[in-house]
């Protein structure tokens, strides 16, 4: 097993999130929106309350 991507999981996950982020603010939806579906996947069973899953979420929306 490979320790580091267990350790560094969320990291890895959250980047994606943050991607989404960038890519938005620079007016590129679609790259926005693919690295907040990546996102979203990767956490699919993470807590609904997480303000990161329900930031991409209602960004999907918009």
């Amino acid at each position: 097993m490979n320790w580091s991507r267990v350790h560094a999981g969320d990291i890895y996950a959250r980047s994606f999130y943050r991607l989404g982020q960038i890519h938005e603010k620079l007016g590129d939806t679609a790259k926005a929106r693919e690295n907040y579906e990546n996102f979203l996947s990767l956490w699919k069973d993470a807590d609904p309350g997480l303000p990161e899953v329900a930031a991409a979420r209602l960004a999907l929306i918009r």
